[in-house]
This record gives structure tokens, sequence and C-alpha cells, in this order.
């Protein structure tokens, strides 16, 4: 649609007759428009026409092309606009001039939803310069996931000013597949602005990781023209001057003592997320680091687990409700058959401690308890049977602090907490909650243990508990804002959020988190992806050794990052 389209339509036809004001660009283009519309919709707009600016009738805008002009026009009359790739972030740009701030946010969610290899560099430049945009640490973000292939693709990275860059280069979680690539940006830097930013690679050199440079790279750091005919670096030369000769360890120890970058560019943990969509379809994927805002999808699996276990190189993954299990190998991305529970049984709970895996609970087909306890030891290959806890309806199970919490009830109004010591084989008692109630949810946060939720004989609970191990003690808490019928509770990103497990009242009741500054459960806006975590589960991967090996596969230039549905 162009803008002199509006006036042809039934609601704008004898609009244009009454026309007050003109707007022109510097290509010559003029806009015929209408005052006390555009002052209406535009703060920008009311200042000119109602503020001591003139007469206001013939207004020259510089710096404004025609196109983007001519789009927000006719977003101000008729309240639709039409982006795409190419007028998105110069609309982006209009609406923070114009300040137009619902056109604002529309074209700063569709930017971020379109941002690619070819226009992040853009995009981030331009977000650099204005930064109410708000969107220059997601281009940032964006930059460090694909630095690789934004490297490779162009020269952009030339065009980024000194500190954007450094702030890339000294990421650890830089999604690179050697450091080569930081060396290669920092020449392609340099050389897009040559030889004015000669100055600058002394410091620039602090930002290559010692730890991950192997010698073939050092070499050829040293000998490159940007740095042996740079004055600026002529004391680096001096310093290293028999490393032709093939000695390196003079110029590895001055950038080792000088570095930004000290550690291996590992991050300290990652995701394993997997996603209910379809039927019985579950994706599975890794985040590309500690966030949870990009992943790859690395398989598609049978069963819809509601446990996954991590140990050593493997998930091990549990759908209770179908007592269906296998082994998700990291490595190879694949599923590998796991010897099945010895006793028949579903519903159970899922717990591992010091290595081994333990089912506890459930019950068989018939409705009756199952009371024996098997673990799974990985290193044998076979589940064998452990003490059985006092008993007692269960109701959850918790992995803490080395031990085994049980949680539930003889009678109305008796709970019972029993432990379990792996080490002793052998269960006792600590103190029990507060407050009767059944169907309820337990989770680990923090060396804690939190009761949340759950139903008396006639009522469901909005009350939680959290239990001190140390202090042997149930503390209240505020209550939640909402009553689940079947509440559930997950550790996202250290982050303890509770949701509705029932499909029914789960439009009723949306997921909560817990905001412990201010000690009070917040609601998870409306907007947030965060309200569909009931079909996700994750597994947050902390071992140095399987990080590491996981990042080398993560880190292939063939492997395509995508924005998480969790982002």
């Amino acid at each position: 649609m162009r803008f002199a389209d509006i006036f042809a339509s039934d609601s704008y036809k004898f609009l244009e007759t009454f026309a007050d004001a003109t707007l022109r660009t510097e290509d010559g283009t003029k806009f015929k428009v209408h005052r006390i519309i555009l002052a209406y919709r535009s703060i920008y707009f009311k200042t000119l026409f109602c503020s001591d600016f003139g007469d206001g009738s013939d207004i020259l805008l510089k710096g404004m092309d025609s196109k983007t002009l001519e789009n927000v026009l006719i977003y101000l009359y008729t309240g639709n606009i039409q982006l795409d790739s190419e007028n998105a972030a110069d609309v982006l740009i209009a609406s923070d001039y114009f300040m137009i701030d619902p056109l604002m946010k529309e074209s700063r969610s569709f930017v971020l939803k379109d941002m690619t290899l070819s226009n992040c560099i853009y995009l981030f430049l331009t977000t650099w310069r204005i930064e109410k945009l708000g969107i220059l640490d997601y281009c940032h973000r964006f930059i460090i996931v694909n630095f690789e292939k934004v490297v490779t693709g162009s020269d952009e990275i030339g065009a980024l000013p000194l500190e954007a860059v450094t702030r890339c280069f000294k990421e650890k979680c830089l999604n690179i597949s050697s450091e080569r690539t930081v060396w290669n940006a920092i020449v392609k830097w340099v050389i897009y602005d040559y030889p004015e930013r000669l100055k600058f690679v002394p410091e620039l050199l602090k930002y290559i990781s010692v730890e991950d440079a192997n010698e073939m790279l050092l070499k050829e750091i040293i000998s490159h023209y940007v740095v042996q005919e740079n004055p600026f670096c002529s004391d680096l030369i001096l310093s290293t001057s028999q490393a032709h000769s093939g000695n390196m360890q003079n110029f590895q120890n001055i950038l080792k003592s000088e570095s930004f970058v000290r550690e291996s560019r590992v991050p300290t943990n990652l995701h394993l997320i997997t996603h209910y969509y379809n039927g019985f379809s579950v994706n599975v994927y890794f985040t590309c680091d500690g966030e949870i805002d990009f992943w790859r999808k690395i398989a598609n699996i049978a069963i819809c687990p509601d446990y996954l276990v991590q140990l050593g190189h493997h998930i091990y993954m549990f759908d209770s409700w179908t007592n269906r299990s296998l082994i998700f190998d990291l490595l190879e991305s694949k599923c590998i058959p796991m010897v099945p529970i010895s006793k028949n049984r579903c519903r159970y709970c899922v717990v591992s401690v010091n290595g081994c895996i333990y089912v506890i609970g459930g019950s068989v087909e018939v409705l009756e308890d199952v009371m024996d306890i098997e673990r799974y030891d990985p290193t044998k290959g076979k589940w064998e049977q452990v003490s059985s806890m006092v008993p007692m309806f269960l109701c959850e199970v918790v992995a803490m602090n080395g031990h085994i919490y049980a949680i539930g009830n003889i009678s109305n109004p008796i709970m019972m907490v029993q432990v379990y010591d792996p080490f002793s084989d052998a269960w006792s008692f600590v103190s029990a909650p507060r407050n009767f109630r059944y169907d309820f949810t337990t989770i680990a946060f923090h060396g804690h243990l939190y009761i949340i939720g759950g139903e008396t004989i006639d009522c469901v609970l909005r009350s939680t508990e959290v239990y001190d191990p140390v202090k042997d003690v149930w503390m209240p808490m505020p209550d939640l804002p909402f009553s689940y019928v079947i509440p559930k509770a997950i550790v996202l990103k250290d982050v303890l959020i509770v949701y509705e497990e029932n499909l029914i009242n789960r439009d009723r009741t949306p997921p909560v988190y817990w905001d412990p500054e201010n000690r009070v459960w917040r609601v998870i806006q409306e907007s947030s992806p965060l309200r569909k975590i009931h079909l996700f589960k994750s597994c947050t991967i902390t071992d140095p050794k399987v990080v590491k090996d996981i990042v080398q596969q993560n880190r292939r230039q063939d492997n395509e990052w995508i924005k998480s549905l969790l982002a």
C-alpha cells in the first residue's frame, strides 16, 4: 500500500482535501498530512504542531528517507504496517524518532524474530547508537552465538567499534570452532581501517585465549604483517625475537601474563531440553551454553519423559506413566535401550544420588502400591533392590545433599518424611511439614526442600513450606497466588517456577516464579514463552569434562542455531 492509496478508500475518501500540512524528505518527496491526526498518534508531531515552532505547515524531515516516512504515515493513519526484512530496522529507528511506542514495540518484535547473519551487524550498529531501541543485548548475543559464521561470511565485523568488538572477544562462551576465528576477526577488524587501527593490535592480542591457542596459531600471529610491520608492536617483536626459530614460549608467556581471557572458552554449564510438541513426538535440543535463548535440535524421541537424569555422557530418560525408559548418548545424539526396572510399576519417582539412579514408589495396574526400591548402577548396567522405607502413602521423592528425601503420609493428618543414606543403605526420620496435604509437589532448591501446593480432604491448597536440613525445621512461605490442581515445579536457570499440570485448569492458573529478594511469588507475564513451560523438561549439565566434550560438537561450523521456544 502507498500513502496516497489511503485516500482512495471509503473511510478517507474526502479527507485529502482537508490536509493542512506538508512533510518533505531530502529526496524531494512530499506528503500532504493532517496535523490533528498526526498530533493525536505521535508525541513528536503533537509537540511539533502544538508548540511554537513556526506555522508547522511545511516541514523538512532531515535524515528520513521517503519510503520509511511513508510506512510510518500509513501506520499513523490506519494502525497497520507491512514489515519485512528490508524496512523493519528503518521503521524501528523512525518509531523511536517520532515517539510512537506501539509501532516501536511491533517493529522491535519483528526485528528480533527476523535477525539473520546478513543483517545482525547492521542492527547492532543501529542499536549501538540508539540505546532506547532495547535490542542491543540481543544483537550482541546473536553475534556471539553465530560468531564463526559472522566472521567467515563477510568483512562486516570490521564495522564494529572497538568497544563492541572487544566485548565479543572477552566472551567465555564465544561460539567458535577454534581460537583461530578470534585471530581472523582481529585481522579483519584491523584491515577494515588500515593503518589507523594498527595502534589497537597490542590490546586486541590480549583477547586471544592462550589456553585455546596452539603453537601453529601463535606462529601465524607473530609472523603476520599486522604484527611484524606494526610500530606499536615493536616491544612485543623484540621480546619474541627467537619465535622464528620455533621458540614460542616467550610469546606465549607474554600473552598469558597480559591476557583478558585467562580461561578456556568453555561455558560452565549447558542444558538438554525436551519439547513435547505434537501427539507423542518429543524433540531434544542442546543449548549453546548456560543460557536458554538459542538451541539446536539433536534428536526426536518416541517417549515423553517426566524425568531426566544425567550421569556421565548419558541422559537417562523415564516416562513413569507408561513405564518406559531409554538412555540418550550425549555425544552420539542417539538412543540406547535401557535395562527395564525389575519390578513392573508406573507413576513412580526417579532420583539420582552419587552416580546411581533410584526408582521409588509407584503402583501396578491394579493400583497396588509398590514398596520395593530399586537402584541402577551404570557401571554394572543392572537394577538391584535396596532397603525399603517404613510403609507410608508416598507422594514425592527428592534428592538433596547426597541423600534421598521421601515425603508422604500415613493417614490424615499425619505426614512423614524419611531420609535415605546411600552409604549405609538405611532410612531415618526427620521433621514432617507443618500442614497435612497430599498431591503436592516438592523440589530441591539452593540446599533447601520446598513443598508446594497440594490438597486436603476439602480444598486445594495455595500454601508452601521450606525445609532447612541443617536445622531440621520446616518454615512457612508466602502462599501461591493460585491453587494448582496438579502443581509441578522446575528450576530453570536458577529460577524456581511452579506451573499447572492439569490441562483443564491451566488457562486459569498461569505459572509463577519465586522472587527470593522480595520473598514473593510473581506471575509469569502472558507474553512470556515460559507460559508454555509445561511442554518442556530440562536437564542442566555441569560436569566440566562432559560440557567440554559437548561444546566441541556444538561448535562445528555446520550446526544451525535457532532461537529457542523458551527465549
